[in-house]
């Protein structure tokens, strides 16, 4: 098992080019398959349980984590490349939703360019994908046909990825064995099946009610405190939460008129 680490940059204003969202993220790299997650979340995460357990000591208390960014994404891509099944999980609540989605298909051309990128040799290969044309440079010093998001299929690890407009940017932050973390790369065991547009719905009314919703997600039994925290670390309350999604929502089109996939090129 090993990970790379790559700071993603999407500029999904084109109104606002100078202020592009940015997000630390890591790709798992399994002989067979890898999931790719923020880690911007997991750090936040940890860190948030770090001072829950050091201000609770009672063994009978469950404390439940939500954070929530626009710049943090709660969604892992798991790709299987030998069964050719492409899967995002996402979350509401406690619970976890497990999406089926095409498989990711690229025709790339490799070109005799090389460069170095963190000490290993690569080489480039473009290709076209989602409505943008990519630039990747992978190594084969690192024999993982894997990449940032849905990229993968070059004959090794893709370091460093960017469109022809600048507008998205994979950019290698670091590579690193797990010779000694027992990390599993598996879909949620009590993942329920859904698709797209029946998680968008769902999500957009357990939004409109975060604080309920989250509470009917514990068992009936759960002593739980729900601790919310905005992406600078302040602690807020679900009226709060609630406020700022709402706004989030109102000025969603203005915000992001560039996403990073495009249906329609």
């Amino acid at each position: 098992m090993a990970h790379v680490v790559y700071e993603f940059v999407h500029v999904t204003d084109t109104n606002q080019r100078d202020k592009p969202r940015k997000e630390a993220m890591i790709l798992y790299l399994g002989t067979h398959h890898s999931v790719y997650k923020s880690q911007t979340l997991a750090l936040k995460l940890e860190e948030m349980k770090k001072q829950i357990e050091e201000g609770s000591r009672d063994p009978m208390r469950k404390n439940a984590l939500f954070f929530s960014s626009p710049n943090v994404s709660n969604q892992e891509l798991f790709l299987f490349p030998q069964q050719q099944n492409f899967f995002t999980c996402d979350k509401l609540g406690t619970t976890d939703y497990i999406i089926r989605e095409d498989y990711p298909l690229m025709d790339w051309q490799i070109n005799n360019e090389t460069k170095t990128i963190g000490g290993y040799a690569c080489q480039q290969a473009t290709t076209s994908f989602g409505g943008r044309i990519y630039t990747a440079w992978f190594t084969e010093e690192l024999p993982f046909p894997y990449g940032p998001w849905k990229l993968h299929g070059l004959p090794g690890l893709i370091l460093q990825a960017t469109d022809d407009k600048q507008e998205v940017q994979f950019i290698y932050a670091g590579f690193d064995k797990n010779e000694n973390d027992a990390i599993s790369i598996s879909l949620p065991a009590n993942g329920q099946k859904t698709t797209a547009e029946q998680f968008a719905k769902a999500k957009d009314v357990f939004d409109r009610n975060f604080a309920s919703n989250w509470k009917n997600n514990l068992p009936a039994n759960a002593k739980a405190k729900l601790v919310i925290k905005d992406q600078s670390g302040r602690e807020i309350s679900p009226d709060e939460f609630n406020a700022l999604q709402e706004q989030n929502n109102k000025d969603q089109k203005n915000r992001f008129n560039n996403p990073l996939e495009r249906k329609h090129p």
